[in-house]
């Protein structure tokens, strides 16, 4: 999905919900009640949130003791606030926002991983003459319009031995997919590689994706779950509960031959015809242990301070844990 997802007001809309418990004993479970929680999504369901919707509806968050919801906020840029402030449990969104939060003293922490690897990417047109990064020297990338795009290009480009500043790049909104299908940009950054390249192949534009990790981007998980520090240090077999059943989903969703259908139930305004083909991209990536290793944020928090991303310093081992992964 487009990377700027989060800058976009939605309707709000409650997507899934299981009946569920708390705790791993059935005798309490039955004794006190499900836990109810409530999961902020980034976006609306897609295949990056099969895992997620898999837990629900295959019911590996009721086996845990969980009652979840899963909710398309009315504002996603708030999530993170909202979860600091205990107005929601948990909330999925990037790496790159939690570190951003966490220097600004904003209390969250990313507890596990739901896909482990950059989705972010560029995508030109291949009838412009792009063959790689150094030959948008000259050409219009279109960009939704948030701060990491410049220093994403830039990167990018100069590992490829190309020069940035003779790159026109052209905020565009939330229109990445349309306005390059329609050959108003050359290419664009901040699409998925495993979503929007195949709404792009549907149409009949002939593209080259460059992925972020193989031109000198640290990897970086694209989407985290994420508690707040309260729910970290007081409700800590919660949290693991909840990253237990969702890695159960993670792990049945990355097997199955079912998530069109699933995906369809919950969002029947998804792509029939390009679905199987995101699926099929999506699934191998999605974090089956939901796993995340702090050591690599380190590395990659330390990418965006020199790259002007992040103002301050971000206390790494305050914003990532792996404490509570299976």
């Amino acid at each position: 999905m487009i990377r700027l997802r989060t800058l976009v007001l939605l309707v709000a809309a409650t997507i899934a919900a299981g009946a569920v418990g708390v705790g791993c004993a059935d005798e309490k479970v039955a004794s006190e009640g499900p836990t109810p929680v409530t999961v902020l999504l980034d976006w609306y369901p897609n295949p990056d949130h099969a895992g997620l919707v898999a837990a629900v509806e295959r019911k590996y968050l009721e086996r845990v003791g969980v009652k979840a919801r899963l909710v398309v906020p009315s504002d996603p840029t708030t999530a993170l606030a909202q979860v600091a402030a205990g107005r929601a449990d948990f909330a999925v969104s990037y790496e790159s926002e939690v570190l951003i939060a966490r220097s600004k003293g904003i209390p969250v922490v990313a507890v596990g991983a739901v896909i482990s690897r950059p989705l972010n990417s560029i995508i030109a047109r291949t009838d412009r003459g792009i063959r790689s990064p150094r030959d948008l020297e000259g050409k219009t990338v279109g960009a939704a319009g948030v701060p990491s795009d410049r220093a994403l290009l830039d990167q990018i480009v100069r590992s490829d031995g190309g020069d940035p500043s003779k790159i026109r790049l052209r905020g565009i909104g939330y229109t990445l997919t349309p306005a390059l299908a329609a050959g108003k940009v050359d290419a664009v950054i901040g699409a998925y590689w495993n979503i929007e390249a195949p709404e792009l192949q549907a149409q009949g534009v002939k593209t080259r994706v460059f992925r972020l990790e193989k031109y000198g981007v640290p990897t970086h998980d694209e989407l985290v779950l994420v508690a707040s520090d309260t729910s970290v240090g007081e409700r800590r077999e919660l949290v693991r509960s909840v990253v237990k059943g969702f890695s159960g989903g993670q792990l049945w969703a990355s097997r199955s031959s079912d998530l069109v259908e699933l995906l369809l139930r919950r969002n029947p305004d998804l792509n029939r015809k390009v679905l199987p083909r995101q699926v099929a991209l999506t699934a191998p990536l999605l974090s089956t242990t939901m796993a995340v290793v702090p050591a690599e944020w380190t590395v990659y928090a330390d990418w965006m301070k020199s790259n002007g991303l992040l103002d301050r310093d971000a206390d790494v081992s305050k914003a990532v844990t792996d404490q509570f992964v299976p």
